[in-house]
């Protein structure tokens, strides 16, 4: 066996990429377990549970999973924002009014290129709207452990932010693409959303912060009808639905999304320099 072999199953073997490799698995053995559980008669999203039970078990495995893998490397969860200095509830607060904000411009963008009209859903129902809040937070939760929690930090700390950004948004978007999105709504949608949340987690290393800003978006999206059910406040009409419309709101969405990413990013880098040369 030559050298440069050695190194390479040296380097393949090392712990950096053995503890990256078991949080993978890890995390897709969680995911199993989850749609398992979905799939057994009362526990689905259509059940009388709306599905809370096995998404209540994913969050809190993958937060097991996440704990167990930060302590593999010697790490502290503070890397991820939890710490009382840092007030995790606050940090929560204000990720879901910057969220809410977003998810605003986006309600905006739909009425103002479709014609959207909103009016009351007569099907709403107040306990479907709570499950889904519900559902929701711990769903999000988890999904933020996996691509914006110890994957994120360790791989922006060896290549660098933007590399994290991108690998954990296209993760991100190939699980939701998996579920039967279409592939349009996860490149314009999902993707660029995934990189709204990796800025935001890069910016400010703060989950707390980052599942704020996810929860926000899928409430508000849910509560107002943008994906309709019975949680839904409004049911809106769309006088005008041909592909041309659907492509150009998309367009817009997206447009918003990668401007904010870029933004913060950049932001960040800035801050950055501006601390540089002042020390």
């Amino acid at each position: 066996m030559t050298l440069d072999r050695v190194r390479s199953w040296r380097l393949a073997l090392s712990p950096y990429w053995k503890h990256l490799a078991l949080f993978a698995l890890g995390a897709a053995a969680c995911v199993l377990g989850y749609l398992f559980l979905l799939s057994l008669t009362g526990l689905g999203r259509q059940g009388p549970t709306a599905g809370i039970l096995p998404v209540v078990v994913l969050a809190a495995s993958v937060s097991w999973l996440t704990l167990r893998s930060l302590r593999a490397d010697r790490l502290p969860s503070a890397l991820l924002g939890f710490t009382r200095d840092v007030r995790p509830l606050t940090h929560f607060a204000l990720g879901f009014l910057g969220g809410s904000v977003l998810a605003g411009l986006w309600l905006a963008i739909v009425m103002a290129i479709t014609g959207a009209s909103f009016l009351p859903n007569p099907t709403f129902r107040a306990g479907a709207l709570l499950g889904a809040c519900v559902f929701i937070l711990f769903n999000n939760a988890a999904e933020e452990l996996v691509y914006r929690g110890y994957a994120f930090v360790r791989l922006a700390d060896r290549y660098g932010a933007i590399l994290a950004i991108g690998i954990t948004s296209s993760l991100f978007a190939l699980l939701h693409l998996q579920a039967g999105i279409p592939l349009l709504s996860v490149l314009a949608g999902v993707l660029t959303t995934g990189l709204v949340l990796g800025a935001v987690f890069a910016r400010w290393r703060s989950l707390p912060l980052a599942l704020g800003f996810h929860v926000a978006t899928n409430v508000i999206q849910e509560a107002s009808g943008l994906r309709s059910s019975p949680a839904s406040l409004f049911a809106p009409t769309y006088p005008l639905s041909t592909s041309v419309v659907s492509n150009a709101t998309l367009g817009g969405i997206a447009l918003v999304n990668v401007v904010l990413a870029v933004g913060l990013f950049l932001v960040d880098r800035r801050s950055g320099v501006a601390s540089a040369r002042s020390n």
